[in-house]
C-alpha cells in the first residue's frame, strides 16, 4: 500500500493555484520578449516551416496544418488553434501577418471565419525573418508533449516581432496588452540604440513615434503622455477614427468614415450610430450606411445646415468612435520570468537575443567549414602526387585496402580517405582538383572572416545593425495611423436638439413615453393592470421635472424621453 501523508489544506491550495498560475503565464498567456509569441503562435509558425509552407510554396488546407499542430506540438482545442492561425492572417489585426490566408478569414464587422476545412494558408515573406536560420543550432530545442519530437523554445527572430505586430494575453493574476508599432520606426530606434547603448526612452521616441495600429485612426496622445506609458510600461492611447467630407451636387454633402479605431467592431459600431439616429438624439444625422470594400467607407448623410466638426465630437463622445487602447508591456524575459518592461528594456532585450543568436550561427558555420576544410586538405594533399594516388587506388583489390594505402601513404585519417574514396576518379584528374583547391582557399578565407567576427564584440554588433538595415531598407513602410493633439470642439447637447411639439404619456405605474400626435387618450395601450395617469404637451427642448412621494425630484430633458406609440416607454 501506498503511503499516506498529511498536509495542511491551505498550503495544498496555495502550492497547487501557485502552480497553475505559472503555468498559464509561462506556457499560454504571454509572449516571450524575444520573438513575440505564445507558444501556441510559435507552434503554428514552426509546424508551417516544417511543412515547407513558406511565401512561395502553394497553399495548403488550414485542416492539415491545425492537424499537424495538434498532432506533434499542441495537443488541445482545434478550434482556439485555428482562432490563432486566423488572427496572424487578418490585415485588420496584425500590422505586419504572419500567415497568407486564402478563402475567408473574417472580417472588421466581427464574422466568423469559414471553417478549416475550406480555407487555406501559408506563411508570409516576413514570417521567414523569423524562423531564418533555426536549423543552423540558433535557439533551444526541447522535448515536444509526448517526447517524440523536438520543438524551439524560441524562434531565432531577425524582426522586433513584439512590438511591431504587439500581442494581448490574460493570465492568472497578469496580463498583457501591446500596441503594434511601425516598422521602419522600430529598426531606427534600434539601429540607434547599438550605435549609442546608453539612451533614454525619450531618445528612442525620436525613432518611435507612437504606436502604428493597422486599422489606422489618429492618436490623441501627447508626447508628454506616450513618454510615460513607455517608460512606465503602462497607460492608456487614446484613439480616434478618421473621416472627411464628401461634397455632392446642388451644395449638398456628407461624411465620409475613412478609418476606425483598432479593434472596435465596424459592425457594432454602424448599429450604435443608427440607433443614435432613430432615437432622434442627433437630428442633424439622417443616415449611416457601409459602402466598405478593402478599405473602410462608412457614409454619414447629414443636413446642408449642419456643423460636421460639432456633429463629429457628439459621435467621438457617445460611441466607439473614440476609443482607449490600455497599455501592458508584461512579458517573459529569456530567464522566463514575467515582467513588466519599458521600451527601452524589451529594445534592449531583443537587441541582447540577436547578439546570442548570429554568434550561436557563426560557431555552427564556422564547425562545417572547418568539418569542410578538413576533408579538403585530404585532397589537398593527394594532389601534390596525384599519379601515385591513383596508381594505388587502381592496384587495389577491394576498396578496404584502397582505403589502407592512400591512408598510410598520405597520412590521412579515415574521414579524409573515404571522402576520397567515395567520388569518381574522373575527378582526380587536374581541372577537377584546381577546382577542389579553389573551395579550400574560399573556406580558409570565410574561416578567417568568421573567427574574426566571433573574436570582436563590435563586429558582432555591426552584424546585428546590417541585418536589421536589411528588413528596414526591404520591408520598412509609412504609417498608417497619425499621432495629433487635437483640440475638442466643444458643443451644447442643446444644439442637436430638433425642436418639436410633443405629448408626454405618464402611467400610474410609473411608465413615461413621448409621443408626437395625441389626439385621442383614449387609444393608448398600457401594461396590464397600469392605465393612463396624466398626459402634457411641451417641447423637445424644455426640461421635466418629476416628483416621487418622497419628496425625491428626477430631472430629465423631454428629447431623451422614449419616442414610441407602441411600446410602452421606460
Amino acid at each position: 500500500m501506498g503511503q499516506e501523508k498529511t498536509s495542511d489544506i491551505q498550503d495544498e491550495l496555495e502550492a497547487r493555484f501557485l502552480t497553475y498560475a505559472l503555468s498559464t503565464i509561462v506556457s499560454r498567456s504571454l509572449p516571450d520578449v524575444r520573438d513575440g509569441l505564445k507558444p501556441i503562435h510559435r507552434r503554428i509558425l514552426f509546424a508551417m516551416e516544417s511543412m515547407g509552407m513558406n511565401a512561395a510554396s502553394k497553399h495548403v488546407k488550414s485542416a492539415k496544418i491545425i492537424g499537424e499542430v495538434l498532432g506533434k506540438y499542441h495537443p488541445h482545442g482545434d478550434a482556439s488553434t485555428y482562432e490563432s492561425m486566423v488572427r496572424m492572417a487578418q490585415d485588420f489585426s496584425m500590422r505586419y501577418p504572419l500567415v497568407d490566408g486564402k478563402g475567408n478569414f473574417g472580417s472588421m464587422d466581427g464574422d466568423s471565419p469559414a471553417a478549416y476545412r475550406y480555407t487555406e494558408g501559408r506563411l508570409t515573406p516576413i514570417t521567414s525573418y523569423l524562423l531564418q536560420d533555426i536549423k543552423k543550432d540558433t535557439v533551444d530545442f526541447r522535448p515536444n508533449y509526448d517526447n517524440t519530437l523536438k520543438e524551439p523554445v524560441v524562434l531565432p527572430s531577425r524582426i522586433p516581432n513584439l512590438l511591431i505586430n504587439g500581442s494581448s494575453g490574460i493570465a492568472v493574476g497578469m496580463a498583457c496588452s501591446f500596441p503594434s508599432h511601425n516598422l521602419t520606426e522600430v529598426m531606427g530606434a534600434l539601429i540607434s540604440l547599438i550605435d549609442t547603448p546608453k539612451q533614454t526612452v525619450a531618445n528612442l521616441m525620436k525613432h518611435i513615434k507612437g504606436p502604428d495600429f493597422p486599422t489606422g485612426g489618429i492618436i490623441l496622445n501627447s508626447k508628454k503622455e506616450l513618454r510615460k506609458t513607455y517608460e512606465s510600461g503602462s497607460g492608456a492611447i487614446k484613439i480616434r477614427g478618421q473621416w472627411k467630407i464628401e461634397s455632392l451636387p446642388r451644395g449638398k454633402k456628407q461624411i465620409i468614415l475613412t478609418a476606425i479605431p483598432y479593434s472596435v467592431n465596424k459592425a457594432r459600431l454602424i448599429e450604435k450610430i443608427a440607433e443614435i439616429i432613430i432615437a432622434k438624439k442627433l437630428p442633424a444625422l439622417t443616415d449611416v450606411r457601409d459602402e466598405s470594400d478593402e478599405k473602410v467607407r462608412v457614409v454619414l448623410e447629414i443636413k446642408s445646415t449642419s456643423d460636421e466638426n460639432k456633429l463629429m465630437s457628439y459621435l467621438f463622445k457617445h460611441t466607439e468612435l473614440e476609443s482607449n487602447f490600455q497599455v501592458n508591456f508584461n512579458c517573459l524575459k529569456p530567464s522566463g520570468e514575467p515582467e513588466r518592461l519599458s521600451l527601452l528594456e524589451i529594445c534592449q532585450e531583443f537587441l541582447n537575443f540577436r547578439k546570442q543568436v548570429i554568434t550561436r550561427r557563426l560557431t555552427y558555420e564556422l564547425a562545417l567549414i572547418e568539418k569542410r576544410l578538413h576533408i579538403l586538405a585530404g585532397f589537398a594533399a593527394i594532389f601534390k602526387d596525384l599519379d601515385k594516388a591513383l596508381k594505388l587506388i587502381r592496384s587495389s583489390n577491394s576498396r578496404k585496402e584502397a582505403h589502407d594505402k592512400l591512408k598510410k601513404h598520405f597520412k590521412l585519417d579515415d574521414e579524409q580517405t573515404s571522402a576520397i574514396l567515395e567520388i569518381p576518379l574522373y575527378r582526380l584528374v587536374g581541372m577537377e582538383m584546381e577546382k577542389i583547391l579553389q573551395e579550400r582557399k574560399e573556406k580558409l578565407a570565410e574561416q578567417k572572416r568568421i573567427k574574426s567576427i566571433l573574436a570582436s564584440s563590435k563586429k558582432i554588433w555591426n552584424e546585428v545593425k546590417k541585418e536589421l538595415e536589411e528588413i528596414k531598407n526591404k520591408h520598412g513602410d509609412k504609417r498608417v495611423t497619425q499621432i495629433k493633439t487635437i483640440e475638442s470642439i466643444e458643443y451644447n447637447e442643446e444644439d442637436f436638439i430638433e425642436h418639436e411639439d410633443v405629448h408626454i404619456v405618464l402611467s400610474q405605474n410609473g411608465w413615461i413615453r413621448k409621443l408626437k400626435n395625441l389626439s385621442d387618450p383614449s387609444g393608448l395601450k398600457f401594461k396590464e393592470n397600469d392605465q393612463l395617469l396624466d398626459t402634457l404637451q411641451t417641447n423637445t427642448q424644455n426640461l421635466l421635472a418629476m416628483f416621487t412621494t418622497f419628496g425625491t425630484v428626477y430631472v430629465s430633458r423631454v428629447y431623451n424621453l422614449p419616442y414610441t406609440r407602441s411600446g410602452f416607454g421606460e
